[in-house]
């Protein structure tokens, strides 16, 4: 910094001498990295933030201009999709979608015949291209994402799908209720676990075209002092940048327990519910929508449960009724080759009647690997055609999983109590 101070000192005295007028200029990630003694050799500063929708939408214009757009390319949607990256990341956006086609053409045209013909952006291009530069950017600086889970991935929960959406698509597909002063900025799923609560989060970001940044708890929390509110205030700026974002804070009571409990070492964990508190006290009409999840709501800080935070409750609970275990249960077949002969309603009344979706999905994965092990003993026999064989789950890979299925603890301490 000493050297700085005396090259802008010296610049200033030369420019004097000579009559000349010099402008300098600096750039830094973050004003508060700057030490204090050269914050005050700059007169003026000013911060820069990332585009929004509407800039984000004249950038992609300015962009594509003098390139042949394909009649499904909608640059409005593409604004949206492309909440979080900067003016240089949508021109690498641009061009990378402009490769995709270049490939996608060379498949049935010679490099000649392509000069000639030009290369026409398709809608395809752009989502491909979308996708490969949100996969590098989530690997380099864990930058938010959309997901890809769908409503039809939640299985179930019916009454809790609709209490979210009220809480979170209300703002985005009604904004004139904001006027209203109707906001809310976020909720907290608690219930037993494996009963859906992280899976919620993420179709409520996929349904409504949001980022998702996903949060643990623990993760959050450092050695150093200051460093886990620093963590804090970074989380929730990633959020802004990537608006509409939604952040999901998994473990929320081991993040934000009661304050003043005794053991805590230097009162770190008071200092992180504060920061937590004033963080999301400032998250009004920014697009941040804050999702928590728990299985212990008792342990967490009562402050952070009062409205215009985590203002809205929804109870997770264990889906109990065939009905919805069916949903569950078919919703995580989706994934899976299913024999078309199989009865899962049958099936289903043979377990046990508190399943949790954790439970279900267990049964699968253990009727998949008998399936697994039954191909291989065919393989190993060197019958004909085993290694052809398509791995199906069938009614015999799934009879012996019912017989010895394990419930989830938590429920298995539930029925217990209630015995």
């Amino acid at each position: 910094w000493s050297g700085l101070m005396s090259l802008c000192a010296r610049t200033r005295v030369d420019a004097a001498q000579h009559g000349i007028n010099v402008v300098v200029v600096a750039s830094a990630p973050r004003a508060s990295d700057l030490s204090s003694s050269v914050v005050p050799l700059f007169l003026h500063q000013v911060s820069l933030s990332g585009p929004e929708e509407p800039q984000r939408r004249d950038m992609l214009r300015g962009l594509t201009r003098g390139l042949e757009l394909g009649p499904d390319v909608d640059l409005e949607r593409l604004a949206k999709l492309t909440s979080g990256l900067l003016l240089g990341d949508l021109s690498a956006l641009v061009a990378e979608a402009t490769r995709a086609a270049r490939h996608r053409l060379l498949v049935g045209l010679s490099e000649e015949e392509l000069l000639l013909s030009g290369v026409s952006l398709q809608k395809q291009d752009f989502m491909a291209a979308l996708k490969a530069l949100q996969d590098a950017q989530a690997q380099t600086v864990a930058a938010p994402k959309i997901p890809s889970v769908r409503w039809q991935d939640v299985g179930g929960l019916q009454q809790v799908k609709r209490q979210i959406l009220d809480t979170v698509s209300l703002p985005l597909t009604r904004p004139e209720l904001l006027t209203l002063g109707l906001e809310r900025t976020g909720l907290l799923l608690y219930g037993p676990p494996g009963t859906g609560k992280t899976l919620l989060a993420k179709a409520v970001a996929t349904e409504c075209s949001m980022n998702f940044l996903s949060v643990k708890g623990p993760e959050l929390i450092n050695m150093y002092v200051g460093q886990s509110e620093e963590n804090v205030r970074q989380v929730f700026a990633r959020a802004r940048s990537a608006a509409p974002c939604v952040v999901f804070f998994d473990e929320l009571d081991s993040l934000a327990p009661s304050r003043g409990r005794s053991g805590d070492s230097g009162g770190v964990m008071d200092r992180v519910v504060s920061q937590l508190l004033s963080e999301l006290d400032t998250l009004q009409s920014t697009g941040v929508f804050v999702i928590g999840a728990t299985n212990r709501p008792d342990l967490i800080d009562q402050s952070l449960l009062r409205p215009g935070r985590f203002d809205k409750l929804v109870y997770v609970g264990v889906n109990e009724d065939r009905e919805s275990q069916l949903q569950v249960l078919q919703a995580i077949l989706r994934k899976f080759d299913l024999e078309p002969s199989v009865d899962l309603s049958a099936i289903l009344e043979r377990c046990p009647g508190h399943m949790t979706g954790a439970d279900l999905y267990a049964l699968c994965c253990d009727a998949m690997t008998s399936a697994v092990k039954r191909k291989i003993s065919l393989i190993q026999q060197n019958l004909p055609m085993a290694t052809e064989l398509v791995l199906v789950i069938q009614v015999f890979h799934i009879t012996p999983v019912v017989e010895t299925l394990s419930l989830s603890p938590s429920i298995r301490e539930k029925l217990w109590n209630s015995s």
